[in-house]
């Protein structure tokens, strides 16, 4: 594989289930250098989901068109941002009850939270997308690009306090977030319009308020942070688009 072209294969590869670079192995170095095309990658996911939901919308009601866009996403990124939506919530209510919350998070199995936050999540995007299906839910690229500007902005302003798969943090350029965010700007004008301005504003917010919390109770950052920065931003990006239609 020619160098020019690890990087994105290394970012699509971390960022959905699609078999790319398996015959050769992809380094935290090429996934560091990628990882302003995450908001690219972004953009695919979210055209795969509103392409699903569209096209499952001609024979079908919104509602249920809406869960199958949504299934179709879950399915493309393997549930990867779910999971540290997930895994956050449970260390967030670990924290509320006095627990230590990175110990939680460290528990492979979901907790009371864990599963709250998922569920709402997934209910809110069902009924948000379905609502964006009178016509193609071109919002929903806005939405998916700009949701993977938060990882990029939060792996810049924080420190690191995670591990496993982490090891790219440190190899990625401190403008790979100003270039992910052009990247995620020059999708969402053309697709979600004046929507654009609220979802960067739902960014900020999500963004700052996980940092918060990350800095006062763990440290640093995580990957599930990035993760859940991601979902948790998506899906507000998908309110203000229903909200400013």
């Amino acid at each position: 594989m020619r160098d020019g072209v690890r990087p994105a294969a290394a970012a699509l590869a971390f960022l959905t289930a699609i078999p790319v670079g398996r015959a050769e192995e992809l380094d935290e170095r090429d996934l560091g250098r990628g990882a302003a095309l995450f908001p690219l990658v972004g953009a695919l996911v979210g055209a795969v989901a509103a392409s699903v939901a569209w096209s499952a919308g001609r024979l079908l009601p919104p509602l249920p068109s809406a869960a199958l866009g949504v299934a179709s996403g879950v399915a493309l990124t393997a549930a990867f941002h779910l999971d540290g939506l997930g895994d956050v919530a449970d260390g967030i209510g670990a924290s509320l009850t006095g627990r230590e919350p990175a110990e939680m998070m460290r528990d492979p199995r979901l907790g009371t939270f864990g599963v709250a936050a998922v569920a709402l999540d997934l209910l809110l995007q069902v009924t948000l997308l379905g609502a964006l299906l009178d016509r193609f839910p071109w919002g929903v690229l806005a939405a998916a690009s700009i949701a993977r500007v938060v990882p990029l902005a939060l792996a810049t302003a924080m420190p690191y306090a995670g591990s496993g798969t982490g090891g790219w943090v440190a190899g990625m350029p401190r403008s790979a977030w100003l270039v992910g965010l052009a990247i995620a700007i020059a999708v969402a004008v053309p697709t979600a319009g004046l929507a654009t301005v609220g979802m960067l504003i739902g960014g900020v917010l999500v963004g700052a308020v996980l940092a918060w919390w990350s800095r006062r109770r763990l440290g640093g950052v995580t990957g599930d942070v990035f993760g859940a920065g991601a979902e948790l931003t998506a899906t507000l990006s998908l309110a203000v688009a229903v909200a400013l239609r």
